[in-house]
């Protein structure tokens, strides 16, 4: 059900769904919709209590959303070459992690819009996102590195990013020029 609040003078529609939820729960997607969900014994006035109280992020998610979405994507490589330079940097680091006991992965592709690279420890599978190909090539080959450090510290542990540090000492940069890209 549409609704509408004004929150610090601005007036802000949103979708209120009622679900057997305990808390009231907030989500701001990237198109700039706003999904609230609560309990049927919620009040209204306690919903829009709830979301005066978070005004402030929901405006910065808002505005977030709307200057990324204005900035176009650059793109670095087809689809097909990223599959190919991925498959290349695998090839490539796969001897440090061979050294460490690691079988070689099967690698899989897909198109992912919330991660760039995940593995799979127990059946010895990684999966990139072809979305890579709107990352520079260090982006890629960390993403690369990253998922194989999986191999050898299955978290994300302060243990697992000082493996990652050993084979990628600038991961941090690396991570945050990740986050800067738009990929919705």
């Amino acid at each position: 059900m549409n609704k509408e609040i004004y929150l610090k003078n601005t007036k802000i529609q949103y979708d209120l769904q009622y679900k057997k939820v305990k808390n009231i729960n907030l989500r701001v997607k990237p198109d700039g919709t706003i999904h609230v969900s609560a309990n049927r014994c919620v009040s209204q006035k306690v919903i829009d209590e709830f979301l005066i109280s978070k005004a402030d992020f929901i405006l910065k998610a808002l505005e977030k959303h709307k200057s990324m979405s204005d900035e176009p994507k650059k793109q670095y490589y087809t689809e097909d070459s990223v599959k190919d330079i991925i498959l290349a940097l695998c090839e490539k680091v796969y001897p440090y992690f061979e050294k460490q006991g690691v079988k070689y992965p099967q690698i899989k592709f897909r198109k992912m819009i919330s991660r760039w690279g995940s593995c799979h420890f127990a059946k010895g599978i990684l999966t990139f996102s072809t979305n890579l190909m709107y990352a520079p090539i260090e982006c890629v080959e960390y993403v690369v590195l990253h998922e194989f450090t999986h191999f050898l510290q299955p978290n994300h542990s302060d243990k697992f990013y000082e493996e990652l540090a050993k084979t990628c000492p600038c991961w941090k940069e690396c991570r945050n020029k990740l986050r800067g890209i738009n990929i919705r």
